[in-house]
């Protein structure tokens, strides 16, 4: 028995994908001032056009969580739910992999700004997808 994703889904990859678009916009378009007063980086020294590549660079990829989240929730549900749930996982998988990275370095002077704004988006990620596999887990059980 087919069993349909949930419209919620879409709505909030679509959303969710929005978000990320305004994220790939702090992170490249008004990079500076995004590097400077939210994250609070130190670009004085020599690293600071590194610094600047490395979050140019997330925010293209921003842009392209972004695109692909507005177009799976418009036009392919089934793959919106599924990435939902990859997206945060990837993050936990990545965040987990930095720290080990760093732990031989002093600690970061960065005030990284955006982090509680990440950690709530974030959250409503993995609260959809686990709405949209309960709301799957119901439709299942009825007769």
């Amino acid at each position: 028995m087919n069993r349909p994703i949930p419209k919620f889904i879409s709505i909030m990859a679509v959303f969710l994908g929005g978000i990320d678009l305004l994220r790939g916009f702090m992170h490249t378009v008004v990079l500076p001032y995004s590097a400077t007063h939210i994250a609070c980086l130190d670009l004085s020294g020599p690293t600071a056009p590194d610094l600047l590549r490395l979050l140019g660079l997330f925010g293209i990829s921003n842009y392209i969580t972004g695109a692909t989240l507005i177009l799976t929730g418009l036009y392919a549900r089934p793959i919106a739910l599924v990435l939902l749930g990859l997206i945060p996982a990837f993050y936990g998988l990545g965040l987990f992999t930095i720290h080990a990275a760093m732990n031989p370095y002093p600690p970061s002077t960065a005030q990284w700004g955006g982090r509680p704004f990440l950690m709530v988006n974030l959250s409503l990620y993995v609260l959809t997808f686990l709405a949209g596999l309960l709301v799957l887990r119901h439709r299942k059980t009825k007769p």
